[in-house]
């Protein structure tokens, strides 16, 4: 029987990284307006809908976290707490029931799910799906019928698994960038574009990175299937925003294409070695990863009142950082919740030389006000 184009896309997810260790573990917090927060004994059993039929997952390390307040745990910290507990969990994922002494109805899910298995889209609809499973009492993931609709082989599946490393000296708790945060209303993605083709120009970068996940399915909260879809400079400088989505539109069914050629497991590797290497010898990256309006997955499609998506926030594991630390690099993320887009950057870093021109005019008012 062939293997569908589904099964394909994960396997070269798992054969891109050799191996798992604490540079590759993506860590996101959801946080919802609920009536109660729940306890761990609920998490508990509705974790044991997640794992029956699972080829990638059989366990978690579940733990709780409590705050003052929600600004207490930034985005900025989630790197160190992954760190602290990666030996724990090292070799599944870490689930965390966040809750907050100052608001008794937050309630936030946080995990540090390793990148080869899962992307930032699978998690936040993994978030999503524990939700409603929190709420319903009901499986809310699915993955038996979701492996079976898109024609995937979970027990060859499991086979591609990459082993895990403890590693604990690479579990670093610094973050090679800084994070600018900030919210908007939302816009379509021609004008989304055109404002990721600004940053771009102003950091001087030579290839953008689109960051698009090719397995948008309803039913499978589960499996990374983020594409690396590289649009060069001379694209970016002479395009429109709706030009630079058709460029990599098509670059991604060129992927496809390719990717439908590869059978045997050896060529798997082979791909997907190729794709971490090209990856990582791509100069001067801008990278962008948007995913658009969730609304219609804001953990209100079952009793609202019992818990609904206030915010989203996540950053790229370390692996994926460490492309975008140079003068001429960055990365720029974006999700849509309702009547709002969450927006997340990286500071632009600046060389020795525009800092000597800021010193300077900040040290000459008239420069300044010119």
């Amino acid at each position: 029987m062939p293997v569908s184009i589904a099964d394909k896309i994960l396997r070269l997810s798992l054969t891109t990284f050799p191996f798992i260790d604490a540079s590759q573990f993506f860590p996101a917090l959801s946080t919802y307006k609920v009536d109660r927060a729940f306890d761990l004994t609920e998490f508990e059993e509705a974790m044991t809908h997640f794992f029956r039929g699972n080829p990638l997952f059989s366990k978690c390390h579940l733990v709780e976290l409590t705050f003052d307040t929600p600004e207490d745990f930034p985005l900025s910290s989630f790197q160190e707490l992954l760190a602290e507990k990666y030996e724990s969990y090292y070799d599944s994922f870490l689930l965390a029931s966040v809750t907050y002494r100052s608001d008794p109805h937050l309630q936030g899910i946080f995990t540090c799910i390793p990148f080869p298995l899962q992307d930032g889209y699978k998690v936040f609809r993994f978030h999503q799906a524990l939700m409603k499973t929190l709420k319903t009492r009901q499986d809310g993931f699915q993955i038996a019928q979701g492996l079976a609709e898109l024609g995937i082989r979970a027990d060859e599946l499991a086979e591609f698994l990459p082993p895990a490393e403890t590693s604990p000296s690479g579990a670093s708790k610094e973050l090679p960038v800084t994070f600018a945060e900030g919210s908007a209303s939302p816009v379509k993605i021609g004008p989304f574009l055109e404002k990721m083709k600004a940053d771009f120009l102003d950091r001087d970068s030579a290839n953008m990175f689109v960051l698009k996940n090719s397995l948008y399915s309803p039913k499978l909260p589960l499996g990374n299937t983020l594409r690396f879809l590289t649009v060069p400079r001379s694209v970016i400088a002479q395009s429109t925003g709706i030009q630079i989505r058709d460029y990599y539109r098509a670059e991604e069914q060129r992927q496809i294409d390719a990717l439908s050629r590869v059978e045997r497991r050896e060529d798997f590797i082979e791909a997907g070695q190729a794709r971490i290497g090209k990856m990582i010898a791509t100069p001067d990256v801008f990278a962008v990863n948007n995913y658009g309006n969730v609304s219609a997955h804001d953990g209100s499609d079952a009793h609202a009142d019992r818990g609904t998506l206030v915010k989203y926030e996540w950053h790229m594991p370390l692996i994926v950082l460490g492309l975008t630390v140079g003068e001429r690099s960055g990365l720029s993320w974006t999700i849509t919740i309702r009547d709002k887009a969450f927006n997340f950057a990286t500071v632009r870093r600046t060389s020795p030389q525009d800092d000597i021109a800021k010193a300077a005019i900040g040290d000459n008012p008239a420069a300044s006000v010119a």
